[in-house]
């Protein structure tokens, strides 16, 4: 198993504990389990995000980035790669936000 392969399992496992977590505070301030479970999930999301962002930021990381970047012409810009990994967890965070003040 390579880095990335790695990687790829903490990030999954950041998700999935993040989402659990975060599921019982959600509903008891949500009251609606659809909230509550769009809120879980973008806190999932947001952790697993992190977790990518560290291992990017390590020596091996640093390094499977630019061989990927070279071969795949994607940018290695910061703010790209804080907006790629985290942006799913901000965005099921405001769509639960945004329904939670829309309902209540």
């Amino acid at each position: 198993m390579d880095g990335f392969e790695r990687a790829e399992r903490w990030q999954a496992a950041a998700t999935a504990a993040g989402t659990l977590l975060a599921i019982i505070p959600a509903a008891s301030v949500a009251g609606n389990i659809f909230v509550a479970l769009l809120a879980a999930l973008g806190a999932g999301s947001l952790a697993g995000g992190a977790v990518m962002l560290w291992w990017l930021r390590t020596p091996e990381g640093d390094a499977c980035l630019r061989a990927d970047a070279r071969l795949s012409g994607r940018s290695t810009k910061g703010w790209a790669l804080w907006l790629g990994n985290l942006s799913p967890g901000i965005v099921l965070m405001a769509l639960a936000w945004a329904l939670q003040t829309r309902m209540g």
